[in-house]
Parts: C-alpha cells; sequence; structure tokens
C-alpha cells in the first residue's frame, strides 16, 4: 500500500519530529515499513515515504543543505517520456520516479505535473525557495490529507495517521456529516473534521513557510475534459476504442503477475476482450455467494478468453464476523466507505491465494455508459433541466438513498441540524460553481471528480493493502477521449459493446448478469431479458443469483452491531442524533416499516471511527509526551 507523510513545522525541531513520529507509529501499524526519512530546515522540517514491502531505501538526511526532495507514491506510465524532456534519453529507470520528479522540477517548476500521467500523488519540498508542493493525479487516485495552522503544516495519505500528530483537530465537521448520510460519501473537499481537507483531484497545495501561507490551485481542470471535440460520432467512437486499448495496455506493464477482478457485468469484460491474447497469462477471480450469476458467467467469459480463474464462494463467516470486519474496514477507510455487500474485507483473504501482484479494476466504466452511473446517473428528467441550480435541487433528492423521505432536522440534534444546513443541495452547488457544463455533463463531471474519490479511491484503499490497482477507465488519455463529445453518445451500452467487439468479440454474446441479455443485445432484447432476469434473480435461481446477500447480514448482524455500538450511554453518535430516533430506525427495519439500512450502516460506521479519533485525545497527548521523553534520552535521533 505505501504512503507518505510529511511535516513542516515554524517552531522547533523537536516539535517536527515529535509529530512526524505520532504519524509515522500509525503508519507502521499498517504493516508499513519504516519510512525512509528526509530532513531540511534545520530538522523542522520532516517528510517520509513508506512501503508496503521490504526495499525501502536507507534514511537521508539534508541536514541545513538546501536540496530538494521528491516523494512519490503510485504508478506512472509515461516515465521514458518524461526523462526524454530532461535528459533526451529514454532510458528504462522506472524505479528512480523521485530523481526524474526532481530533474522535471529544476527544468519546468511545478508545472511538470501537467505532462504526468499515472494514478499517483507526490510532495516536491525545496527548502532553497522555502516551499512545499503537495499534488493528486488526474482524479485524486491516492488521497492526500493536509492541515495546516499556526504550527506548521502536515500532510499524509492517511488520515487517522494526521490525526494522531493533530490533537487539535477533533471537532467533527457536521457539514460532512449531512453528506454522508443522505449520499453515502463526502463532497468536495471536506473530512470528518474541521479544518482536515482532501486534497480535490488534479490540484496542488503550495505551502511558502515564510508566513505560513497554503494556497490551492488547479492544473488539470476536469470541466474540459467535457469540451465537445469530436462531431462525427463514428470518429469518436473509434477514438474511444483506440485509447480504452492504449490505457489497457500501460496497464498491464509489468514484470509482475497481473491479475483481473472478473465479473459477469461489462466493465471487467470489456478489459478481459482488450487483453487479447495476453488474457491467457491473466489470473482472473471471482467472489461470491455459491450460484451467483458472477460465478457462472465468469467462468464462461474466462474460458473463452483462456485466463488462468479461480471463484472464491462466500460462506456464513462473514456474517459471523459482522463487526470485527466492520471495524476493519472503517480503519483501513478512514472511515470514508460504505460497502454495499461487506465482500471486499473476504476478497482480501482470498486475494492471497492467487498470487496476483497488480490487479485490474473496472471501477470508472460507468462514465462510458452515463444513464447505468448510480446513483449520479442521467435520465430524461437530467436533460430536460436547464441550470446547474436545478440539478443540485434534483439531485440533492434523487442520489439520497440514505435518508430519502426524512429530513435532517428531524433526524439531527439541533445543533448538527444548524450546521448541516440544507445539506447536499449546497454541497452539489458548491462543487458544480462555474463549471459552465450541461446538467447531463454535470452528472458525469461529479462521479468523476467526486463520487470516484469518495467511494472508489476507498474501497480501492482496501486492496492497496494486499495488490498494486490498476484502473484503465480511469485512465487520463482515456477519459478526454470518452468525455469529449456530447454526453448522450455514452447513455447506453454502445460503447461497451464496442470495446468489447474490438478484442475477443466472442465475450460479447455471453449474458451480462445485470440484465440476463448478451452483452451485444439490442436495447429491446435487453427490456424483454431483463424482466425474466429480475424474475429469476428475485426467486434465487442458481445462476441468477446475486453475488451478495446484503439483506441477510442487514436484518442480522448490522442491526445487533448498531445496537451494541450507539444505544450506549458511551455512545458519540449521540452527540448529532438522539437515541429515541435511532431506536425508531433501528425498529422500522427490523420490523420492516421501513428499510434504513444503508443510514443505520453509516451511523455504525461514523461511531466506529469517532470511537478512533474524536475520543482518544488523551492517548494522542500521552503518546507525544512518550516520545518527547524518548527524544530527551537520544533513544529517537533528534535531526542534525
Amino acid at each position: 500500500m505505501g504512503g507518505v507523510l510529511g511535516v513542516v513545522g515554524l517552531l522547533h525541531a523537536d516539535e517536527t519530529t515529535t509529530r512526524f513520529e505520532l504519524a509515522s507509529q500509525v503508519m507502521q501499524r499498517r504493516n508499513l515499513t519504516p519510512p525512509s526519512v528526509y530532513h531540511a530546515e534545520g530538522g523542522r522540517w520532516a517528510f517520509g515515504k513508506f512501503e508496503s514491502s521490504r526495499g525501502a531505501l536507507p534514511a537521508r538526511e539534508f541536514g541545513k543543505t538546501s536540496a530538494p526532495c521528491a516523494l512519490f507514491h503510485g504508478v506512472l506510465y509515461n516515465s521514458q517520456e518524461l526523462w526524454r524532456r530532461v535528459e533526451g534519453s529514454s532510458s528504462a529507470r522506472e524505479e528512480q520516479v523521485s530523481q526524474l520528479i526532481l530533474a522535471l522540477y529544476a527544468e519546468y517548476g511545478i508545472r511538470f505535473l501537467e505532462y504526468m500521467e499515472g494514478e499517483f500523488c507526490l510532495a516536491v519540498a525545496d527548502p532553497l525557495q522555502r516551499r512545499v508542493f503537495i499534488a493528486t493525479d488526474t482524479v485524486g487516485s491516492h488521497p492526500v490529507y493536509w492541515h495546516h495552522d499556526s504550527d506548521g503544516l502536515i500532510f499524509c495519505t492517511n488520515l487517522s495517521a494526521l490525526l494522531c500528530a493533530t490533537p487539535s483537530a477533533r471537532r467533527l465537521d457536521f457539514r460532512a456529516v449531512a453528506d454522508y448520510i443522505t449520499l453515502g460519501s463526502l463532497l468536495g473537499d471536506r473530512t470528518l473534521v474541521q479544518g482536515v481537507s482532501l486534497l480535490a483531484p488534479g490540484a496542488v497545495v503550495e505551502y511558502k513557510a515564510q508566513g505560513g501561507v497554503a494556497s490551492v490551485r488547479r492544473y488539470i481542470d476536469l470541466a474540459t475534459f467535457f469540451e465537445n471535440k469530436c462531431h462525427s460520432k463514428e470518429i469518436y467512437l473509434e477514438s474511444v476504442e483506440a485509447e480504452f486499448q492504449d490505457a489497457v495496455d500501460r496497464a498491464l506493464k509489468s514484470t509482475r503477475r497481473v491479475g483481473l477482478a472478473l465479473s459477469g457485468g461489462l466493465d471487467s469484460r470489456a478489459i478481459l476482450s482488450a487483453c487479447g491474447e495476453r488474457a491467457k497469462t491473466l489470473q482472473t477471480y471471482t467472489l461470491g455467494i455459491d450460484g451467483c450469476a458472477d460465478q457462472v458467467i465468469s467462468e464462461r467469459l474466462a474460458r473463452i478468453a483462456g485466463s488462468e480463474h479461480r471463484f472464491f464462494a462466500l460462506d456464513q463467516s462473514y456474517l459471523r464476523d459482522f463487526l470485527p470486519n466492520m471495524v476493519r474496514m472503517v480503519s483501513m477507510t478512514d472511515g470514508m466507505y460504505v460497502s454495499h455487500g461487506l465482500t471486499e474485507m473476504l476478497a482480501l483473504q482470498f486475494l492471497g491465494e492467487t498470487g496476483i501482484e497488480v490487479l485490474l479494476r473496472g471501477h470508472g466504466g460507468e462514465l462510458a455508459k452515463a444513464r447505468l452511473a448510480w446513483p449520479l446517473h442521467t435520465d430524461d428528467s437530467v436533460y430536460r433541466l436547464n441550470s446547474t441550480e436545478a440539478l443540485a435541487e434534483y439531485l440533492s433528492r434523487r442520489a439520497n438513498y440514505i435518508t430519502g423521505g426524512l429530513a435532517l432536522s428531524d433526524l439531527l440534534v439541533p445543533e448538527a441540524a444548524r450546521a448541516a444546513g440544507d445539506g447536499s443541495r449546497s454541497a452539489f452547488r458548491e462543487v458544480l460553481a462555474d463549471t459552465g457544463l450541461s446538467p447531463a455533463a454535470c452528472c458525469s463531471y461529479l462521479y468523476l471528480r467526486e463520487l470516484t474519490r469518495r467511494f472508489t479511491i476507498p474501497s480501492i484503499e482496501l486492496f492497496r493493502t494486499v495488490v498494486e490497482v490498476r484502473l484503465p477507465y480511469l485512465d487520463r488519455r482515456f477519459l478526454k477521449a470518452l468525455l469529449g463529445a456530447p454526453p448522450e453518445w455514452r447513455d447506453s451500452t454502445e460503447i461497451h459493446q464496442r470495446l468489447i467487439a474490438g478484442g475477443i468479440g466472442r465475450l460479447g454474446k455471453v449474458r451480462n448478469s445485470n440484465t440476463g441479455a448478451p452483452a451485444i443485445a439490442s436495447p429491446k432484447t435487453e427490456y424483454v431479458l431483463d424482466k425474466f432476469n429480475s424474475l429469476f434473480k428475485r426467486f434465487n435461481i442458481r445462476g441468477f443469483r446475486h453475488y451478495h446477500n446484503f439483506d441477510a447480514w442487514m436484518r442480522t448482524m448490522l442491526l445487533q452491531s448498531v445496537e451494541s455500538e450507539l444505544m450506549t450511554s458511551e455512545s458519540q453518535t449521540k452527540r448529532f442524533i438522539d437515541n429515541s430516533v435511532l431506536k425508531r430506525l433501528i425498529d422500522e427495519t427490523r420490523n420492516g416499516v421501513d428499510d434504513r439500512g444503508y443510514l443505520l450502516q453509516v451511523l455504525l460506521i461514523l461511531e466506529i471511527w469517532q470511537q478512533g479519533h474524536i475520543v482518544t485525545n488523551y492517548h494522542v497527548i500521552a503518546n507525544a509526551e512518550a516520545i518527547r521523553v524518548q527524544l530527551a534520552d537520544g533513544r529517537i535521533a533528534k535531526p542534525r
């Protein structure tokens, strides 16, 4: 998994060391190696790169020199092209990305970010200029949390680590809570803590130590991806197909074992098809309950493509271990992920048996079939809207699958309700301000800019604890080709059909688990067969079952866990929701009066997360004091 951490102190070197050590301890508890540490500014600056496997570089200290340093986390796809820019040579030095970044920075300044393609976050420290830059890639593939105050700046790829080193950041952000309990994810740059931000996609923070000033700017504006650059649909489809093939080619480049998470739908199938003959070297896997549609369909897809395939059956054990799995998931995702089946934790166990080291996943494929990109999908109502203001109003109602029909004022205690305001309506307005896009394009813009980093990336962070994950559909060049045309051109599954046909065409003849129709079926055929597919799924017929049994654990273990964790006198959730309201939600769900399963799951996540961060302030203070004692005794080396 790995990650980066940086502390820029404005006071004393000992204070920087204490904060860095506190955060570093949290990172290392996640099975990460001790970091390569870089010091500058007489020890007041400390930066670390963590690795998930052996081979971390030895510590290097700058002392009082002015040499810059660079931290890179992720994967870079165009390193050879970038080496040619700075040296005129395309020497294959994949392992020297940090040196490449420093060479690019020396040549172009921070503008070099515009030339980088991959899935990454990075930081550049320039002691001579007394500046620090922190950046994310096009879609924010790796989270970067940051906070600055009168003490300086701290940034980290792990929110828990940052909070452990920042005891002053402990106030829950009720605006963020309002987003979470309506949309199932946050919007904008908020986190659950006031004053701590998540860096936006395609953005860079510049921190000036002289004066302690931080500013954020975009070096990539995702709204520009939606400019209509193609007026011939056939030329557009050809371009999308070519760029997708290139994106898959880039994702496949690795000397390690590459795998693909294969379902019965279209997203992963299109990736498999683009692999062509190379599919025979892939390890594909599918996870679900025995007899589910994904099991039957994926096995057939794998036989056609020739991949080595495994199916992992979910049994009832994951119901019994519900609360421990939930606690672990909350810890690994910084409380930012609402599962739609809780199968992810089981997948982590099974992945170790596959030998996969680089995993391809189909996230982002919904952007190529926008009417299916739930809950930010296009529909007839969206196309009739004429302003982003109207869209914000519409989406705040339609996308609310967590608390639909419940007013925030009826759910939250008065203080929290006042702070939450009108909830996600304002959040949507803020994110869409000045985009200049049509409502239909805004749906995909929100999906790409917000849902990807707020829902998809936290789920990917789970898998990154055991494998490297690559996402071909979120490749920058592919996105520019896909989104640069009228939105109605990518409403249906036409693009997926074309992508599948362009590779291993026979895969298109296998049915789609979502509709029961062949992937290449016409809309009319899909409409008819979907009726039978839904009926067979409802009757739990083998080969048509859903891949998980969400309802079963919702009705049993979820309700038990909510009662045991939230209905106690020590519960932190009662700070913003009254026990009587919570009891009513539990009773309505248990008795079948109303389904509040997702809301209860979000509240349970918030409770578990708060127990780890809001109520452990005294642990942080005690730990910080212990580190200060070790520093004074020389057990922790002072930076030179």
